[in-house]
């Protein structure tokens, strides 16, 4: 697995918070919290998160993933993915489940590569995808519950620019009004031209059925804590008839962990479309 791809993020906004100002049009934006809303039938939605992804040509090395679950008391302030993730695949922890919807929007011109492969039926079904030209398209999603990707892009020999390292930086090219370029050090590694860009924005809210379950999460009265997460894991291995010594720590202990993610493991994805094959 490649860790290292010419892949940009930022935020917007986070934890309910407008980070610029002249766009708080957008991240309190009706039309999404009525889509939001919609996508649920709740009578509530909050903006939780607004983040973007900004890209030249790129591959993709991600057979598939789920972005990062949380639930009432257990959430990425105080726990790590890994565990989050866990809780989701288990089912046992559905009651606490944060409800989310997201609207994601693309901006990308080129015609290689560069859409969007979805698992609306499980992974080990067959996917689904939005394919480019991705010019202000968007998708209304949970993607905390379904196995999705983005596509590589561009062309090949562009998609790895060499001196490309962890602090490289993505910015306008000075030299003209509409290209791109990827620095190292200050050094120029790659320009690139404005059709093989590819920009992505990310948009959240926290979703509330109803005011009984908006004051619930809001006041903290039903959360989850650690203690009780291991509890519930361990109550639920055992009537599955699975013998294992209980850790003292089990963030700790690797081969609790490893059980763990074996038993509620509900497989990966093995489908991909002809167009845009798996790594």
């Amino acid at each position: 697995m490649m860790f290292l791809t010419p892949n940009f993020r930022d935020y917007f906004a986070q934890n309910g918070t407008c980070l610029y100002p002249e766009i708080e049009d957008t991240f309190y934006n009706s039309r999404f919290l009525e889509q939001a809303r919609s996508y649920w039938k709740a009578k509530y939605a909050r903006p939780e998160m607004m983040l973007f992804n900004i890209q030249g040509p790129c591959g993709s090395h991600d057979p598939a993933h789920l972005d990062a679950t949380s639930f009432r008391g257990i959430t990425m302030k105080n726990t790590p993915i890994w565990l989050m993730n866990t809780m989701t695949k288990s089912g046992l922890f559905t009651r606490w489940l944060h409800r989310k919807a997201q609207v994601i929007t693309w901006f990308y011109q080129g015609r290689i590569g560069g859409g969007f492969t979805y698992w609306p039926e499980g992974p080990l079904d067959q996917p689904k995808r939005l394919a480019a030209p991705m010019w202000n398209r968007g998708v209304v999603v949970q993607n905390e519950m379904m196995y999705h990707r983005g596509e590589a892009n561009g062309p090949a020999d562009m998609r790895f620019p060499a001196g490309l390292a962890f602090h490289s930086l993505f910015g306008a090219d000075p030299k003209t009004a509409e290209d791109w370029q990827i620095t190292t050090d200050g050094q120029a590694i790659q320009t690139i031209p404005p059709q093989e860009t590819r920009f992505l924005v990310h948009w959240s809210a926290e979703i509330y059925m109803d005011m009984d379950e908006l004051k619930v999460v809001m006041d903290g009265t039903d959360d989850l804590t650690h203690e009780r997460v291991f509890d519930m894991f361990i109550k639920d291995l055992r009537a599955r008839g699975v013998t294992f010594p209980v850790p003292s720590d089990p963030f700790t202990d690797t081969t609790f962990v490893r059980l763990l993610n074996k038993t509620y493991d509900v497989g990966t994805p093995r489908i991909y479309p002809a167009e845009a094959p798996g790594p």
